[in-house]
């Protein structure tokens, strides 16, 4: 009986340790996907992003130009 015990408890214990290796692998496979789509979120902004130059500054006392 001691035998079928330890048996019964081995095989518990490695069924726990495969849930929570299955656990880990399923979060690192969707930490991997949503840091893919964030870098390519990032790419896109940056790719996208609007700049703008300045050429001249005003000096104080010239009219600001409207268009």
């Amino acid at each position: 009986m001691d035998n079928a015990a330890i048996l019964v408890a081995t095989a518990a214990v490695l069924s726990v340790w495969i849930a929570i290796f299955i656990y880990l692998w399923r979060i690192d496979a969707a930490a991997r996907a949503l840091r893919r789509e964030l870098e390519r979120e990032r790419e896109h902004n940056e790719a996208s992003a609007p700049s703008a130059t300045v050429n001249r500054v005003r000096e104080a006392g010239e009219p600001v130009e409207r268009r």
